[in-house]
């Protein structure tokens, strides 16, 4: 599926999504028309999935972050999964083992925000609500390695 150069690659582009084809191909080993074809092929294989802009919430009015993790039973749940896919400040939502159903991700103004947020779900279950003071690891990307 892929061999030790695709895997630079993906580690590349992970890093620098926006890196020239040319200088890709550069660390790598590759010209940029070879680094361009085996792109392609990680894309159509589905390995490589999307490119995006990472941008900076707080810069946009949603300092907060907040995780809320949701306790609901039965048909219940799958109502969290559309109310949460229906909200702009849910960044992410799991579905999880344990104690609870699902852990949300949600980026906010302020604390009035998160109340508002969190009611929504209070009739499809219980809520506990963390604030994150500080993000010591904020996001990784994932080591392509075989």
């Amino acid at each position: 599926m892929t061999d030790t150069i695709a895997l630079q690659i993906l580690n590349e582009l992970q890093h620098d999504g926006r890196i020239s084809y040319r200088e890709l191909g550069e660390r790598v080993g590759l010209s940029a028309p070879a680094v361009t074809e085996r792109i392609r092929r990680l894309e159509r294989d589905g390995v490589i999935t999307g490119y995006h802009a990472t941008v900076d919430p707080a810069a946009l009015g949603f300092p907060m972050l907040a995780i809320v993790r949701i306790h609901s039973a039965g048909p219940k749940s799958h109502r969290i999964d559309e109310l949460a896919e229906q909200m702009d400040e849910v960044v992410e939502c799991h579905r999880v083992t344990g104690s609870e159903s699902h852990v949300l991700r949600v980026r906010l103004r302020d604390v009035e925000h998160l109340g508002e947020l969190v009611e929504q779900f209070w009739e499809y279950g219980d809520t506990i609500t963390n604030i994150v003071t500080s993000t010591p690891v904020a996001h990784r990307n994932v080591r392509a390695a075989r």
